[in-house]
């Protein structure tokens, strides 16, 4: 009896040329007419699916939240210490740079792309980043409570402190094409925890 693969649908082609192209290439980089070329879709197909390039990059971004975080997590998960796990997003941040290639983050590159904050892009963008800082604090607060030495920490702002790091880490690292940016972060990171 053969058996049918799964078929991707023609949104779903444009969502995953959208991802390879508008991280490879840039938001502004990249036309409506190459994104419908390399998914193998028509004008009409990629127009009810998406009635703006505006549009487009908001979906990307959303795919991109989901797939960014659920690498994330799985790295923290990796781990069962409190302290490991807090620390899990440095060592992340480290391979992830490395299989980038220093590429960066999608969201600070199309917030750097599309400066207009009152746009449906950037709120995609503040809604990851918020997401991150809500992330790097639940695993400052799971610090507090794992330790009395950990005690007495501002979880608040330890997570806003761990937050800017890793960012500035992140564009740091892509600035320079290296990696001493995130290796120098974790050490900060490790340093205001453990003074």
């Amino acid at each position: 009896m053969a058996t049918k693969s799964k078929q991707v649908s023609p949104r779903d082609r444009i969502i995953k040329t959208a991802l390879d192209l508008f991280y490879s290439q840039g938001y502004l980089a990249t036309g409506i007419n190459q994104i419908i070329a390399e998914s193998a879709v028509s004008k009409n197909t990629f127009y009810y699916h998406f009635p703006s390039k505006e549009d487009l990059c908001v979906a990307y971004l959303r795919e991109r939240h989901n797939i960014w975080s659920g690498w994330l997590k799985d790295k923290i998960n990796e781990f069962d210490s409190p302290y490991a796990r807090f620390i899990a997003p440095m060592e992340f941040l480290h391979q992830w740079m490395h299989a980038c290639n220093y590429r960066g983050c999608a969201f600070l590159n199309i917030a750097s792309e599309v400066p207009n904050l009152n746009t449906n892009i950037r709120r995609e963008v503040v809604y990851h980043k918020n997401s991150l800082n809500s992330l790097l604090k639940e695993l400052t607060k799971e610090l507090k409570r794992s330790d009395s030495k950990y005690s007495d920490i501002d979880e608040d702002m330890i997570g806003d402190s761990y937050y800017v790091i890793f960012e500035g880490a992140i564009v740091s690292s892509q600035n320079f094409g290296e990696i001493w940016p995130v290796e120098a972060a974790r050490k900060n990171i490790e340093k205001i925890v453990n003074p």
